[in-house]
């Protein structure tokens, strides 16, 4: 059992380092490739410190109200193991789609991976699902690749839509 409170200060911890992660990836890969240099328009760091900075003011925020408030006013009801494994499962998939998207392409993991996370939020109409992969991939790689001109991984077989 993980109590409410110390449950907070591990999501926070997480998204530190997450927040810190980002800024690392955009001082050594992205300069590295020259993509964090530039205006708005040229720079393909800006919306990753963008993101990273309103999520860093947001857990600092949750952090500082959480420390400051009375412990009348906190949840302190605890937290089973089993109730983190819905989380834990999205984190994992999560992590297995970072780690073969650059191998395996945007085309060929994204459908699986939001198939997974449905599935593991307890959507089980299997085929609802996967047209609704298929779209959310599909729509989410026009926007980028047509609409802001990101080129997506094509990975080891060079998969890429011609828009």
């Amino acid at each position: 059992m993980i109590s409410g409170k110390h449950l907070n200060w591990i999501v926070a911890f997480f998204l530190i380092v997450v927040v810190a992660l980002v800024f690392q990836q955009i001082s050594t890969s992205m300069t590295e490739q020259g993509i964090a240099t530039g205006g708005p328009y040229d720079n393909g760091a800006a919306y990753p410190r963008a993101v990273a900075i309103v999520i860093g003011i947001l857990v600092g925020l949750q952090l500082l109200i959480s420390a400051f408030a009375k412990e009348a006013t906190q949840d302190t009801q605890a937290i089973s193991l089993a109730q983190l494994r819905r989380p834990a499962g999205v984190l994992v998939v999560f992590a297995i789609y970072v780690s073969v998207l650059t191998t395996l392409g945007y085309h060929l993991t994204t459908t699986p991976m939001i198939f997974a996370i449905m599935w593991i939020c307890g959507a089980r109409h299997y085929i609802a699902q996967l047209l609704a992969a298929l779209i959310m991939a599909f729509a989410f790689a026009y926007i980028f690749e047509n609409i802001l001109n990101v080129v997506l991984p094509g990975g080891i077989y060079a998969l890429n839509i011609p828009w």
